[in-house]
């Protein structure tokens, strides 16, 4: 079982911040989940949400700042980062599944920009990720062999049968769904689907004892998860780290 840091290690420390990631793998993680926007100058920006707010405190959207002046806001002291500054800092070994953030906003040539970076470093540890399943089709459409990650929330589930036939024409390496939908109709089938196209399953908002069982059941590649040490705690049995 593979454990992703949700934003880094979110429970605890300013998510999608360069502290957040390392501190993930300082507490056993295996990996880290992040969060991709283009700013006005076409900087890649991780950050999750589409406005600065709720994180950086400041009303503006990602589209319309350039990276200078997000530079200049700090989230619990910690500077925005880009997508090249993780690479720098994280090593090459680590996993790490990139979202990118589409499926709100449009932002022109962000699967190409990204896949440029992705392929200068080590791409085979990457996962690339999306709720918007047009952006994955257009990644696959600029690499045959990236891993792609199908994110489904509610309006994929009441869809299943159309997402699960794209998924074998883009060649979907994993389904990402959220622990809360454990029980919805169709689950048994929908995962029996996956097993036998050999997709494999990463459960995302997984985060108490009941969800990290819920993915042990069902036999999960990966949990994403804001609480690194419970889940390193759980499935691994190791101790919070002296620091």
């Amino acid at each position: 079982m593979m454990i992703l840091g949700h934003r880094g290690y979110s429970g605890s420390y300013p998510e999608n911040t360069i502290l957040s990631f390392k501190k993930a793998l300082e507490y056993g993680a295996d990996g880290i989940e992040l969060d991709v926007h283009l700013s006005k100058d076409g900087k890649m920006v991780v950050c999750h949400d589409e406005n600065l707010y709720r994180t950086y405190g400041k009303h503006r959207w990602i589209k319309d700042e350039t990276l200078e002046d997000m530079k200049k806001l700090k989230s619990l002291g910690q500077k925005i980062s880009t997508l090249e500054e993780v690479f720098h800092e994280i090593p090459k070994s680590v996993f790490i599944n990139i979202e990118l953030k589409t499926n709100v906003m449009s932002y022109p040539y962000l699967e190409e920009k990204v896949m440029k970076l992705v392929n200068d470093n080590v791409p085979e540890r990457v996962l690339i990720s999306s709720f918007n399943h047009s952006t994955l089709a257009h990644v696959r459409e600029i690499d045959e062999n990236i891993k792609l990650g199908m994110l489904f929330g509610e309006e994929h589930i009441k869809i299943l049968k159309e997402s699960m036939a794209l998924s074998l024409e883009i060649d979907a390496f994993s389904y990402n769904i959220p622990s809360e939908v454990g029980g919805f109709e169709g689950l048994d089938e929908f995962i029996n689907f996956a097993n036998e196209h050999g997709i494999k399953m990463i459960f995302w908002g997984t985060n108490t004892i009941m969800d990290f069982g819920f993915a042990k059941a069902h036999k999960a590649y990966a949990v994403i998860t804001n609480e690194v040490e419970r889940a390193v705690n759980f499935f691994k049995g190791e101790k919070r780290i002296d620091v």
